[in-house]
């Protein structure tokens, strides 16, 4: 593609049309790109501006992409569509191509490469088309011209007479009938070819004898190739023009493969599952036999995808459904839900012994090492079982109660297994009693802000605070964040809690200044879903203004895992926030995957040393190494070192020999509130 191509990308989400953009410049085309965020503005371009193709999500805010794509198609848009698929829209994309699409594309599987071939298919199977409407007008506008006209087309197409003579033939046809066109011309097709598909001759009978235009498809053995044929009578005979659709054919087989099977790694997927199950308990009661879900999750199977990567996490689910499979018997179904979750159905089992022997079985299969980019790893499994017909006989909620039997298993050490209990469901609902108290508490002011100290290692003064979150439940009393946090994050309610915590601690760090002390600087963490919020930059700047603190006052928290997810994304981000004149540190240093190599890309001005390392010290070797050595590439990266979790005076003195610049632990102070912050003030002249 020489000429410069013009793009249209019909998505409200900025990260994907990023995406899309990105790879398009990746991929060498030579493109001019406009954007629409919604499909109202898309379907407004399409009619009014030409494009050599568009890709267009299916989820949009005002609509959805079908929609979308027939109102293009009713309105006469010809412009080569290519429908952008999430996670479980596979199973649409079939329904998309039968209203119009040219090609679809997973958002998961978008690179240079992908898209460039979805790029090209599509304008291809556009241009085909355009060819073969354009070969339709011309024969209805120009009887002169036809034989030139047939002869251009990519179909192939013939014409016989009413007695079945061969009345002419192109060049495609002599093609995919595997016959000379002078060795058919003028002689009866059915004696001639008696090799005809049954379908296709079945076809030329039907528009033969019934004198109205009939369409069919099957597939030719002779060729291997799949044909649709469009056969049209007139007063002498019948035209037919027919096309190789083996291509659309296997995209179907492939879409229809993706609505109810893993594309990772093959297994069913949750539909498949479910119709699986359902089947399996309609046959049960007249067997008198035992069924057996089991909710598998993987335990470490985050740790392995964050330090490795995401290529050798597809790796490790691979080998992981692999011996799930070895470990079942054919009848039974091992399939995935996603992420590191798989449900086994174990049927027509005789005892439930034996499900449980099975069940150990696959754990010990799964907690063997495995090599992966040259390290050994060690993933082990927690598995929850649910039975037929004791606990239930709803596909649900066999389900359900496998998945609370898994958290158990997990709670209890994982790597082992446990048989659901009514009991757990006590447990699971104490869980949404907690979710809907916390969607409650930040209404009823139950939070609280606590405050650690930041200590200078060589002058003992107080340098900053931490601000940290704690819930003061009425009834429950004090809440461990550790409890409530991690449903925070999962129900979405970090991002108001984060944000009361940003605007609380910043008025705190102005309210101790206006008192008279020292000016210091606030940490506030930011997680990882406050992170990724579109108005970020306007929270940061309205604490500000509110509380009347200075930028330079607020430093902003983020684990390696949030700023490496997104590097681009990042580095812009971090770029604005460092612009206003916050500062930004990196939290809990060394337990993600990035290095400080990395961090260089990014405006960071301090590093915190994860606790995990400053526990063992300075009696353990390895983390006084790994010590030292943060410590000394920060400081050559002019990047100040924070130590976190100092809690002895042996601690304190090897930090400072190596040159950290600050501590944070209860070696000083634990968190605590901030009207006992006076005693902290007078406490600091003793270090």
């Amino acid at each position: 593609m020489t000429d410069t191509l013009r793009i249209l990308i019909i998505d409200d989400d900025d990260v994907d049309r990023m995406t899309v953009r990105r790879a398009i410049k990746s991929s060498g085309i030579n493109a001019e790109m406009e954007e629409a965020p919604n499909g109202k503005t898309g379907l407004r371009l399409l009619q009014e501006q030409t494009f050599s193709c568009a890709f267009l999500d299916y989820l949009l805010p005002d609509s959805d992409g079908l929609s979308v794509l027939r109102a293009a198609r009713a309105a006469g848009v010809g412009t080569p569509i290519v429908m952008l698929t999430g996670h479980g829209d596979e199973r649409l994309a079939v329904e998309m191509m039968q209203a119009g699409a040219n090609d679809y594309l997973p958002k998961g599987k978008i690179t240079p490469e992908s898209l460039s071939h979805s790029l090209r298919h599509a304008m291809r199977l556009h241009q085909a088309e355009q060819d073969r409407l354009a070969a339709e007008r011309r024969l209805q506008d120009s009887n002169r011209r036809i034989t030139d006209i047939l002869e251009s087309i990519s179909d192939a197409f013939f014409a016989v007479s009413n007695d079945w003579r061969v009345t002419y033939i192109n060049k495609e046809a002599e093609h995919l009938l595997h016959a000379l066109r002078n060795d058919v011309l003028d002689q009866n097709l059915l004696e001639r070819l008696p090799h005809l598909a049954p379908w296709f001759h079945e076809a030329l009978l039907k528009a033969m004898n019934q004198k109205t235009p009939h369409t069919a498809e099957g597939f030719d053995e002779q060729s291997g190739l799949w044909l649709e044929a469009h056969s049209y009578p007139g007063n002498d005979g019948v035209s037919v023009y027919f096309r190789d659709i083996s291509e659309r054919k296997r995209t179907e087989e492939r879409l229809s493969f993706l609505a109810n099977y893993d594309a990772l790694t093959g297994l069913p997927n949750r539909i498949l599952l479910k119709d699986r199950l359902a089947q399996a308990l309609a046959r049960l009661p007249w067997q008198n036999r035992v069924l057996g879900v089991l909710f598998c999750d993987l335990d470490r199977f985050k740790l392995v995808n964050d330090t490795l990567g995401h290529n050798v996490g597809d790796h490790l689910l691979k080998e992981m459904a692999r011996r799930m499979k070895l470990c079942t018997r054919s009848g039974d179904t091992v399939a995935r839900l996603g992420g590191d979750e798989f449900v086994i159905l174990l049927t027509d089992m005789a005892r439930t012994e034996d499900i449980g022997t099975i069940t150990q079985k696959i754990i010990d299969s799964l907690g063997q090492p495995l090599h992966l980019e040259g390290q050994e790893v060690f993933v082990t499994a927690s598995v929850g079982i649910s039975l037929y017909p004791t606990d239930s006989t709803d596909p649900d909620s066999l389900l359900k109660q496998a998945d609370v039997a898994m958290y158990r298993a997990k709670e209890l050490g994982k790597n082992g297994y446990q048989f659901y209990s009514p009991k757990m469901d006590a447990k699971h609902a104490q869980r949404l009693s907690l979710e809907s108290a916390l969607r409650h508490a930040m209404v009823r002011e139950e939070f609280r802000v606590y405050y650690q100290p930041l200590v200078d290692l060589s002058s003992g003064r107080i340098v900053g605070a931490e601000a940290l979150i704690r819930w003061q439940h009425p009834e429950l009393g004090m809440i461990s964040p550790m409890d409530f946090l991690p449903l925070a994050e999962e129900t979405g309610l970090i991002i108001p809690i984060g944000n009361w915590v940003l605007h609380t601690a910043c008025a705190q760090a102005r309210a101790w200044a206006e008192s008279g002390h020292p000016e210091i600087k606030m940490a506030v963490n930011l997680s990882n879903r406050q992170y990724r919020q579109d108005n970020l930059l306007g929270v940061v700047q309205r604490a500000l203004e509110t509380s009347g603190l200075a930028p330079e006052w607020l430093e902003l928290e983020l684990t390696e895992e949030i700023v490496m997810r997104n590097m681009k994304h990042s580095e812009s981000l971090l770029a604005d926030i460092r612009a206003m004149g916050v500062a930004l540190a990196i939290d809990d240093f060394g337990t993600g995957y990035s290095s400080l190599g990395h961090l260089r890309r990014f405006p960071i001005q301090t590093v915190k040393i994860d606790r995990s390392f400053i526990i063992d010290l300075p009696g353990n070797a390895d983390a006084a190494a790994i010590t030292e050595a943060i410590i000394a590439m920060a400081h050559k990266l002019k990047l100040e070192v924070v130590a976190e979790g100092v809690e002895t005076e042996a601690q304190r003195a090897f930090l400072q020999e190596q040159g950290c610049d600050i501590m944070q632990g209860y070696l000083f102070s634990p968190p605590v509130a901030a009207e006992k912050w006076d005693t902290l003030w007078l406490k600091q002249t003793a270090v």
